[in-house]
């Protein structure tokens, strides 16, 4: 029984070492290569962030691949094809994973008795990924409606053959962390309410997790 709990217990540690460092790519380096690559390299590293997230659950695990691989085949549908209500239908399909994936690692932090290597990469890999569902929210509200958010490609023609991801990442993630350069902001009500709450949810977020982990590690400390 300890054979297989520790053989468990590494495949989830390697599953989410490898989400932390595929998400970490997503976010921070593919920006670095050609633009005209970055449609086929995010929906590549998305494809594989789905899978990874799934298998790096200790519950709920088969039922989440099977969502991984129902959106996974939305997305590559959507990219194939390139009909506005399939992507738009993509976009969704990924926030609400992304979330539901969000809510999972909450769960198994709060259930955690000791604070591991492995609770501390799920609670970075939570918050990139919140990051990353609010980004991919920022890009649905930029489709319903161009005008809600000051990016320079909306206000040009934009260009289907190129990806717009890493705007949409870097609004998000600048709201997230409420850094707030300025460079972009929402013009509209619906866009400046989005900001507002993701500068709020980040800042809960952050707060949650760090209360829970020290309070782990209080008690983890005194018991020994």
């Amino acid at each position: 029984m300890n054979i297989l709990s520790n053989i468990s217990s590494k495949f989830l540690t390697a599953s989410n070492s490898l989400l932390l460092l595929l998400v970490v790519f997503t976010i921070f380096i593919i920006p670095f290569f050609p633009i005209e690559l970055h449609r086929i390299f995010y929906s590549i590293c998305f494809t594989l962030i789905f899978l990874l997230s799934a298998l790096a659950l200790s519950k709920e695990r088969s039922k989440v691949l099977n969502i991984a691989i129902a959106v996974i085949i939305i997305e590559w549908l959507s990219e194939l094809l390139n009909l506005s209500l399939l992507s738009t239908l993509s976009l969704i399909a990924n926030i609400a994973f992304f979330d539901l994936i969000v809510i999972l690692f909450i769960m198994q932090i709060v259930r955690a008795k000791t604070v591991t290597p492995k609770v501390i990469m799920e609670s970075i890999n939570g918050y990139l990924m919140l990051g990353l569902s609010f980004s991919i929210l920022i890009a649905l509200i930029c489709v319903i409606d161009p005008n809600s958010f000051s990016f320079k490609h909306l206000a040009d023609s934009m260009n289907p053959s190129i990806s717009y991801v890493s705007n949409y990442i870097y609004f998000g993630f600048v709201t997230l962390s409420t850094l707030g350069y300025g460079d972009v902001v929402p013009l509209t009500p619906a866009a400046r309410s989005l900001a507002i709450f993701t500068s709020i949810t980040g800042q809960m977020y952050v707060a949650i997790i760090i209360a829970a982990l020290v309070s782990k590690y209080l008690s983890q400390k005194s018991s020994n």
